[in-house]
C-alpha cells in the first residue's frame, strides 16, 4: 500500500492512474502550452481544464486522501517537458520551497523568491512534512529519458543543506524510479531526488502536482490554493 511505502521509503509508484484516453487527452491539451514554455509550465491547473479535472479526480484524490486526509488541497501545479529540445540535470536536492500570496515577516519562513511572477518561501519543516507530491506520467520514464532517482528513507532527516545533498544520498543508497506511461509517482518533499539528463530521445513529459491539508499562518495563503 502506497500508505506503508510512503512512510517507510518516503516515495511510492502506483501503476495505471491514468487510462489511454485520459492520457492522450492531456498530451493533446498540454501541447498548447508547450509552444510557448517548452521545457514547462507553472500554475499548469489554470491553464489547461483537463489538468484540473484530474487533480480534482476521484483515483487522484483517494491517493492523496491516504496520506493527508479528507481535505488536502492542490497547492501547486506544474508540468515538466524533458525533451530533445529541453534537456537538464537537476542535481540531488530536497524540495524546500513552497509557491504562496503575501509575504511578511513571520517566525520559520525564510528565503523569499519569485520564479515566473509567483512568489515562493521555505516554510518550517512540520509544513513539508504535511505535503505529498503526485506526479502523473504522460510517458514512460528510464535513466534513458531522465526519470527520477530518489534516496529511500531520507525524507527522515529534516532539512539538509545543499552541500550535504549529494553526499547523504550517496551514503544512504539511491533507487531509480522506472514508470510506465499512466502510472503516479508519490513523494515526500523532503526526499532527496535528483534527475539526469536524457539520452534517449523520448520524451518524458510530468504533471507535477502538490497536496496540502495544512493551513499557512496569516497573511500567506497558497498561491494555486487561493486562486
Amino acid at each position: 500500500m502506497p500508505s506503508i511505502d510512503i512512510e517507510r521509503n518516503g516515495f511510492s509508484i502506483v501503476k495505471g492512474i491514468l487510462d489511454e484516453e485520459s492520457r492522450q487527452e492531456l498530451i493533446r491539451d498540454i501541447e498548447r502550452c508547450l509552444v510557448e514554455s517548452p521545457a514547462g509550465v507553472r500554475g499548469l491547473v489554470a491553464k489547461v481544464p483537463s489538468v484540473a479535472r484530474l487533480a480534482a479526480s476521484a483515483a487522484v484524490r483517494s491517493l492523496v486522501a491516504s496520506e493527508l486526509g479528507s481535505e488536502p488541497k492542490l497547492v501547486r501545479s506544474i508540468l515538466f517537458n524533458k525533451s530533445a529540445d529541453a534537456n537538464w540535470q537537476v542535481a540531488w536536492h530536497q524540495d524546500l520551497a513552497i509557491a504562496v500570496t503575501g509575504q511578511g515577516e513571520i517566525e520559520g519562513y525564510s528565503s523569499w523568491s519569485v520564479k515566473e511572477g509567483i512568489l515562493h518561501v521555505q516554510p518550517p519543516v512540520h509544513v513539508l512534512e504535511q505535503m505529498l507530491t503526485v506526479r502523473l506520467h504522460l510517458d514512460p520514464a528510464d535513466d534513458t529519458n531522465g526519470a527520477l532517482w530518489v534516496s529511500p528513507g531520507s525524507h527522515r532527516f529534516g532539512r539538509l543543506r545543499a552541500s550535504e545533498a549529494a553526499r547523504t544520498a550517496e551514503q544512504n543508497g539511491k533507487h531509480l524510479c522506472v514508470v510506465q506511461a499512466g502510472d503516479a509517482l508519490l513523494f515526500r518533499p523532503l526526499i532527496l531526488h535528483a534527475s539526469r539528463k536524457a539520452t534517449s530521445t523520448t520524451p518524458r513529459r510530468v504533471i507535477h502536482l502538490e497536496f496540502s491539508a495544512t493551513p499557512l499562518p496569516p497573511p500567506l495563503l497558497w498561491a494555486e490554493a487561493a486562486a
